[in-house]
């Protein structure tokens, strides 16, 4: 980027309350460690998470949750991986219990998307938007494996894998942000995926909810989260707010920057000063 060099931004203005990740591959995440012990201390056999994302790109790998122990190597992530969805587990060893990926995602980048993750005591099972994708099973191992098989789980961040390699690092950071994110300690069925995607109930079973409106507390079960790194609270974390974050280096007080709306779609034309 040079001095007047000019760039055009333009994105829709719909969009959804939101935890934005600002660094990226900087330890930014939501802090759940409390609520991942309470499942482990409460030998979850079957449980449902779901999750809405917006990623900017569909090229890196960037996590959507993840649970994992500082001291050794047990954890599960879910993730977004070049434009698929992966849901993986190890126990200590680390042993891979489980690591699938889907093959039919259709990941948008700059647009809002839910995942889910179901284990049902038999195989994990992941919906994108309501509809259950097709899996390659990379290992499945230990398919039944969770809560009650990690006992050594003690932490987790929404928006980062936590301790994948040991030592509380987190890594495989979100780019973009992470919206509403609820844990459910039984298996939803395909029905109920598809009415929480379309926002219609599923308040049984329903044991945390962090709706990321101005906090990120839980506000179903208390196990509130607490913010690391660089993440900011965004009541309408839109297209066009992740392509203005993600599309040019971000503006400085420098540059000339005009913003125009028309209708639901927002504009910004950005003059670099250097």
């Amino acid at each position: 980027m040079a001095a007047a060099d000019t760039y055009h931004i333009t994105g829709g203005l719909k969009g959804r309350p939101a935890a934005r990740l600002v660094g990226g591959d900087s330890d930014d995440g939501i802090q759940i460690d409390s609520f991942m012990a309470a499942r482990v201390t409460a030998n979850d056999t079957q449980g449902t998470f779901s999750a809405w994302f917006n990623v900017a790109d569909i090229e890196g790998t960037y996590c959507v949750l993840g649970g994992g122990d500082a001291s050794a190597v047990e954890y599960f992530y879910l993730a977004v991986v070049a434009g698929q969805i992966q849901a993986k587990c190890a126990s200590v060893g680390p042993d891979v219990e489980w690591d699938l990926i889907s093959t039919d995602a259709s990941i948008v980048p700059h647009g809002w998307h839910q995942v889910t993750l179901v284990q049902d005591a038999v195989r994990p099972r992941i919906y994108l938007d309501g509809k259950e994708l097709d899996l390659t099973l990379t290992d499945v191992t230990g398919a039944t494996v969770w809560f009650d098989a990690l006992s050594l789980i003690d932490g987790g961040h929404i928006g980062a894998a936590d301790s994948i390699a040991g030592s509380a690092a987190l890594t495989l950071e979100m780019k973009g942000a992470v919206g509403e994110t609820k844990y459910w300690d039984a298996a939803l069925s395909a029905l109920e995926v598809e009415e929480n995607y379309l926002g219609r109930g599923q308040t049984g079973d329903l044991i945390a909810k962090w709706d990321m409106i101005d906090n990120v507390d839980d506000d179903v079960g208390g196990e509130d989260g607490t913010i690391v790194g660089q993440v900011i609270l965004q009541s309408n974390y839109c297209e066009f707010a992740s392509r203005f974050a993600h599309e040019l280096t971000p503006a400085v007080v420098a540059d000339d920057v005009t913003f125009s709306v028309d209708g639901e779609t927002g504009y910004a034309i950005v003059v670099k000063a250097a």
